[in-house]
């Protein structure tokens, strides 16, 4: 039978599928001890998914990472000249993605898988109750040998 660390983990890995394909940094599920999940997402998942409106640079550090990881240079320019000018660009028209008041994407994809963790938590505590259930009316019923609930 799942835990609800299992349920848990399958709801994570769920909102990860979701959020994944807008990023080329994937979303990492740490298990913490014995009872804690957590969802590693990259900071940029909202302007990833949905964009950046003109009117503000984003982070040079994370373009410049980006363009190194991905090994683009501009002509006659070098990692660091290309990361500004994206930059730049960015801040200057926005990206071709940009939604204006877009939901929080994060909020999106828990909203929408949300359903499934709650049906199989609640399967998972309604088999427990039942077997709780079942063993109590065993000790205090030896002579029946069925019990439905």
């Amino acid at each position: 039978m799942a835990t609800i660390m299992d349920i848990a983990r399958e709801f994570l890995e769920l909102v990860t599928m979701e959020l994944d394909p807008y990023t080329s940094q994937k979303g990492v599920i740490k298990t913490e001890g014995d009872n804690k999940i957590v969802l590693l997402s990259p900071a940029h998942i909202q302007f990833a998914k949905h964009g950046r409106g003109s009117g503000k640079q984003p982070p040079h550090e994370a373009i410049l990472e980006w363009v190194k990881r991905e090994g683009i240079k501009f002509d006659g320019s070098t990692y660091e000249g290309t990361a500004w000018a994206i930059a730049k660009s960015i801040g200057k028209k926005g990206t071709s993605n940009w939604k204006p008041n877009a939901p929080n994407a994060m909020d999106e994809a828990i909203t929408k898988n949300i359903d499934t963790y709650n049906d199989k938590l609640a399967q998972m505590l309604v088999v427990q109750v039942e077997d709780q259930l079942q063993e109590e009316y065993r000790k205090l019923f030896p002579e029946r040998t069925d019990y439905k609930f």
